[in-house]
């Protein structure tokens, strides 16, 4: 009998073994994913299967309104304001470090081009988040009001008037960085940095803002903790630094590795000190997290359902599982790693399981009535304080990832003709500022 290998088993010791290869490279070769993967049609396959599904899921929201959603009168907030929360926290994290990076020159953050993409990765974020919340309204036309009649005693209206300040400020900075990159007008452009430096105000502050418009309810004793608002700020630092890094590594890869040696060299400093965001700020977060919870469960004369809610109830596995485990345990063993794809994947698993901390806060704390007996006085299937997301929930947060993804990529494609423009107008436009 012949022992010659196949031509298809050949193949595919061939790949296993290109595979393995790519994974056992020392780390000052190792690629931050694989190069021989197709990774621009991987990713609008992506996005077509995201924008089919969602787009489902939009049509039954339009077409039926909320009555296939799960929430109702007791718990009316749901997966849609968790994604608004983590969208405006990512958006918020990811702005924070990448502006601080340009105005402190550090190494992979100062050139233009890589501020250019942090905005346009918070836009990217930020109207997915918006477009979230919007679909939750139950009058979607009422939109407006916050803006024609505002009531700046609301934590509501004082977020929403400071999220479109932040784009604003972002927007003109975007500008200014092509004019400061073309050499036009320095004393226009010398206003970039100071514009940057209230602009990473603002971002510190409305994630930070997020977690006070839950610190503030009196009513809700899980909700009202001086950490609220520090929990909320270090899960955006994180997330943004995870999304950051996954975007800055996917556009490389989609892109074709088309880079200098020197480029190549910013990429890694810009790689680790991501990392160590990613690393300090899950550990951070965990910490405080631990503090919260081991203070309301040892306190003998406290009683704490809502975080008994959290770690036993209905919702453990969004805790124990995607929260700590996928979301936690994981990516902290990836980044500890000496292997740069672990490290992609560990910012991807970041960037996406870290909704489970705005869940682990938004939905036990509606949970828990303030009454008792409230539940049993009304029998109605929307009068209970059960709360499980529907395949139609989880839909439109599919198409929200989508939209977030055609945001980017429309960005993306603006800030290459504007570059392309600025090229042929100014001769000092040279190759670094792209």
């Amino acid at each position: 009998m012949s022992t010659t290998p196949s031509p298809s088993a050949a193949a595919h010791r061939g790949f296993f073994a290109h595979l393995l290869a790519v994974w056992r490279d020392p780390p000052q070769a190792t690629d931050y994913v694989p190069r021989f993967l197709p990774w621009r049609a991987l990713l609008w396959g992506a996005w077509v299967v995201l924008l089919t599904a969602g787009g489902i899921g939009l049509a039954q929201r339009f077409l039926q309104g909320h009555m296939p959603a799960g929430y109702g009168s007791y718990v009316p907030w749901g997966l849609w304001i968790a994604i608004y929360f983590h969208g405006v926290g990512m958006a918020g994290g990811a702005f924070f470090i990448g502006a601080l990076g340009y105005v402190l020159n550090w190494p992979g953050f100062q050139r233009g081009k890589n501020l250019r993409l942090v905005i346009v990765l918070a836009v990217a974020a930020i109207v997915p988040a918006f477009f979230a919340v919007w679909l939750d309204l139950g009058h979607l036309d009422r939109l407006q009001s916050i803006f024609l009649r505002p009531n700046f005693t609301s934590m509501m209206t004082f977020n929403a008037w400071m999220y479109t300040v932040f784009m604003g400020i972002a927007a003109l900075c975007w500008i200014l960085s092509y004019l400061k990159d073309a050499g036009w007008k320095p004393a226009l452009t010398a206003w970039l940095k100071p514009l940057l430096c209230l602009a990473i105000l603002y971002a510190m502050l409305f994630p930070s803002q997020s977690g006070a418009f839950f610190g503030v309810v009196d009513a809700k004793a899980f909700w009202h903790s001086a950490l609220m608002p520090v929990l909320f700020f270090t899960s955006a630092l994180t997330s943004g630094a995870a999304m950051l890094m996954f975007t800055r590594v996917l556009t490389d890869a989609a892109g074709g590795y088309q880079t200098a040696p020197v480029e190549q060299q910013e990429e890694h400093a810009m790689m680790r000190r991501l990392r160590t965001f990613l690393i300090a700020g899950l550990a951070a977060y965990f910490v405080f997290e631990f503090a919260e919870f081991s203070i309301a469960l040892w306190s003998p004369v406290s009683h704490a359902p809502a975080v008994e809610l959290v770690l036993f109830g209905p919702y453990w596995w969004v805790f124990w599982i995607i929260h700590l485990f996928i979301g936690g345990l994981v990516p902290l063993a990836l980044l500890f790693s000496r292997r740069r794809f672990g490290w992609t994947i560990a910012a991807l698993l970041v960037g996406v399981c870290f909704i489970s901390a705005r869940l682990n806060v938004l939905v036990p704390g509606q949970a828990v009535g303030e009454l008792q007996g409230l539940q049993e006085a009304f029998s109605h299937p929307r009068l209970t304080y059960i709360y499980h997301a529907t395949g139609m929930e989880y839909l439109v947060g599919l198409f929200c990832v989508a939209l977030g993804m055609t945001i980017f990529v429309a960005g993306r494609t603006v800030n290459r003709l504007v570059r392309d423009w600025f090229a042929q107008r100014a001769p000092n436009f040279g190759k670094e500022a792209l």
